[in-house]
C-alpha cells in the first residue's frame, strides 16, 4: 500500500490518511458495512453479558511480554476487561530485562497473573513460562500488541458448548495500527483445511486450545521461534480430529514496523523457519519429504511432495471424433512427462499407433471414461480431452501422485487457463452462482489473490474431473461417474462422493495446464444435484468462507 511506503506509521499524517483511505476504498467500504451488519452493538454486547451458559470453562490467555511497550500492553489488557465473558485469566510472563511496573496498577484483578521471568527465554520459552501459570480449561494463545474484540471469548465460549467435544478452534481476524481506530485487511478463512495449512499458516491467529490437548503438546518449541504458532497448531491438529472454525472476527492483529503484519522484512528468519515446520509437519502426518521454495508472497510456499515406489499411472485421452494426426498430436502433449510408469489409453473408434489400449467410445462419454477405468493398469488416472492445448511442467505426473498417494486424498485438481492466460478452472465453489461455478474464472493464471489460491496447493471441495489426478481404488468405492447428471453436475457429484467418503479434494495450481475455453455451466442438473446434496448446499462450501460473496467468480465480502 502506498500509505506504507510513505508515512511511518503512528504519526498524525499516516493515521489520517488511513482513515481517507478506508472511507473511500470500495472494499474497506463494504467491510466497515460487514461489521455493523454483523457483529454486536452496544445494546447486543450488553444481552451477551447476561448469558448463562450451561458450559462457563476459564479461558487462560497467554501472552509473553519482552521490552512491551506500555500503550501495547495497557490497550490489551483493557480490550480483555471489556470482555463479554467473564470467566478469563491473564497469564504474563515477563522476560524482559528490567520488571514492566506499570503492570502493578492491574494486579487487583484477581484474573490477572503476572510473571517475572529473570530472563528472556525467546518467544517460544516466555509464552511456555505463562502457560505454565494457566489454570484454565482452554488455553489461548496472544501476541503482547494484538487486541481482541469484546465478543471474542463470549463467542469461544458459545462455540464449546455448541461442541463440547472440541479440542482446537481458531477465528477470522483483521488488523489495525491504534485501538479503536480503522479496521481493514479482513481475512475469512475456511474450515480446517490440511492441505492449505501446509501452504501457509492460514490459521494464525486466534487459536485456542484444549488444556489437556496444550499438555500434550508440551507448549512451544524454541527451535521454530519465528514460526512457533505454526508448528504448535500443526502439531495440534496431528493429535486432535476435534476443530472448530469461528467464521467471525475474533481478533485484531496490530500493524507496526516491527510486526510482521505491517512489515514482512521485520522477521526474515521467520519465513525460513516456517519451510521447517512444513518439512516436519508433512514428514510426521505422510511419512514423505517435500521440497519447499518461496511462494509468491512471504509467509506462503510452493510444495512439492515426494513420489513413493514409483506406482503406474494411467492417463486416458478422450479421443472420440477426433482424426488420427488430432489423435497423435494429443498423445505427444501428454507424453512431455518425465514420469516414466505410465500407461495411455485413448478413446476411438480408429485403430491408432503409440497407445496401450483402444477404448470405444459409448453412448455417454462418462460411460466411456468408467469403461476405460475399468481396464486401467494404473493406481492412478487422469482424464484429458481435444481441448488440451499444453501442459506447462513435465514433472505434472509427479506432481499430482505426490499428493494422490496420500490415502486420505481422492482427487487433485490443476489450474486450466486459456489462450489468453486467463483462468478457467482453479477449483469449483459449492453454491457459487448456483449450482457451483469456478473460481478466479477470467482473472489472469498468475496474478496474486486472496490466500494466494492461484499459486498454492489446497483444500477444495470440488474440482473439475478432467485433467485431475484420481485414486482408482476410491473412484470405485464411489461407484464411477453417475450417468444421473450432464457437465458440471458430473465433477461436483463425484467430488461430493469423495468427501462423503471422508477423503479430501485438493487443487495443486503449480501445474497449469493451457485448455480451449470450458464450456458454459450446465443448469440443466442445478435442482437435482442440490436435491441429491441437500445437506451439503445448506451447509454452504466449507472450503470457502460464508462472509464471502458467492454471486461472482472473484472474491469479495459478502455484503
Amino acid at each position: 500500500m502506498f500509505i506504507d511506503k510513505i508515512f511511518i506509521r503512528g504519526s498524525k499524517a499516516r493515521e489520517i490518511l488511513k482513515k481517507i483511505y478506508i472511507k473511500y476504498s470500495k472494499e474497506e467500504r463494504t467491510y466497515k458495512k460487514w461489521i455493523i451488519q454483523n457483529e454486536p452493538n452496544k445494546k447486543g454486547q450488553k444481552e451477551q453479558k447476561k448469558t448463562k451458559f450451561k458450559i462457563q470453562p476459564k479461558i487462560s490467555i497467554v501472552v509473553p511480554l519482552y521490552n512491551t511497550p506500555k500503550k501495547f500492553l495497557n490497550e490489551l489488557i483493557e480490550s480483555l476487561k471489556k470482555q463479554t465473558y467473564s470467566n478469563w485469566e491473564l497469564c504474563l510472563a515477563d522476560g524482559s530485562p528490567e520488571p514492566i511496573k506499570f503492570i502493578n496498577k492491574y494486579l487487583g484483578d484477581k484474573r490477572i497473573v503476572y510473571k517475572i521471568i529473570g530472563e528472556n527465554k525467546g518467544i517460544s520459552g516466555n509464552t511456555n513460562e505463562a502457560i505454565k501459570l494457566a489454570t484454565g480449561d482452554y488455553i489461548g494463545l496472544l501476541d503482547h500488541d494484538d487486541l481482541l474484540p469484546p465478543f471474542s471469548l463470549y463467542e469461544i465460549v458459545k462455540t464449546i458448548n455448541e461442541n463440547p467435544k472440541v479440542e482446537f478452534l481458531y477465528s477470522d481476524e483483521d488488523k489495525l495500527e491504534i485501538a479503536n481506530g480503522p479496521r481493514y485487511g479482513v481475512f475469512f478463512k475456511p474450515d480446517f483445511s490440511p492441505y492449505t495449512l501446509n501452504s501457509a499458516n492460514y490459521i494464525c491467529h486466534f487459536s485456542i486450545f484444549k488444556k489437556e490437548l496444550m499438555d500434550k503438546l508440551g507448549g512451544l518449541k524454541s527451535e521454530y521461534d519465528g514460526s512457533q504458532d505454526w508448528d504448535i497448531v500443526a502439531r495440534a491438529v496431528e493429535n486432535t480430529d476435534k476443530i472448530e472454525h469461528i467464521a467471525k472476527v475474533l481478533y485484531h492483529w496490530r500493524v507496526h514496523q516491527n510486526s510482521t503484519a505491517g512489515n514482512s522484512d521485520s522477521k526474515p528468519y521467520a519465513f525460513e523457519i516456517g519451510k521447517k515446520v512444513i518439512k516436519d509437519h508433512v514428514k510426521r502426518t505422510l511419512n514423505t519429504d517435500v521440497e519447499v521454495t518461496d511462494g509468491l508472497t512471504p509467509g506462503s510456499y510452493k510444495i512439492k511432495y515426494k513420489v513413493k515406489d514409483n506406482p503406474m499411472v494411467s492417463i486416458i485421452i478422450d479421443a472420440e471424433d477426433l482424426e488420427d494426426e488430432k489423435i497423435q498430436e494429443l498423445i505427444q502433449k501428454v507424453k512431455i512427462t518425465t514420469y516414466t510408469n505410465y500407461e495411455i489409453l485413448v478413446i476411438t473408434n480408429k485403430d491408432i499407433e503409440n497407445v496401450d489400449k483402444i477404448i470405444k467410445p459409448q453412448s455417454n462419454i462418462f460411460e466411456a471414461y468408467n469403461q476405460a477405468v475399468n481396464e486401467i493398469e494404473g493406481k492412478y488416472f487422469i482424464i484429458v480431452d481435444k481441448n488440451l492445448i499444453k501442459i506447462d511442467s513435465k514433472s505434472y505426473i509427479e506432481d499430482l501422485l505426490g499428493i494422490c498417494q496420500d490415502e486420505n486424498v481422492g482427487i487433485v485438481g490443476t489450474k486450466l487457463y486459456n489462450k489468453k492466460d486467463e483462468v478457467e478452472h482453479n477449483g469449483i465453489i459449492i453454491g457459487m452462482n448456483g449450482i457451483g461455478d469456478f473460481l478466479y474464472k477470467g482473472v489472469q493464471k498468475d496474478v496474486g489473490t486472496y490466500m494466494q489460491r492461484l499459486s498454492i496447493i489446497h483444500n477444495v471441495s470440488c474440482v473439475y474431473v478432467k485433467y485431475a489426478m484420481i485414486d482408482k481404488e476410491i473412484f470405485m468405492q464411489i461407484n464411477k461417474f453417475t450417468d444421473e447428471f450432464t457437465g458440471l453436475g458430473v465433477s461436483i457429484d463425484t467430488c461430493m462422493k469423495i468427501l462423503e467418503l471422508g477423503k479430501q479434494v485438493v487443487i495443486n495450481p503449480i501445474i497449469s495446464i493451457c485448455v480451449e475455453k470450458l464450456s458454459q455451466i450446465d443448469k440443466v442438473d442445478e435442482d437435482k444435484i442440490q436435491d441429491k446434496w441437500k445437506k451439503q448446499y445448506e451447509k454452504g462450501d466449507i472450503y470457502f468462507s460464508p462472509n464471502l460473496d458467492k454471486t461472482n467468480t472473484g472474491i469479495s465480502i459478502k455484503s
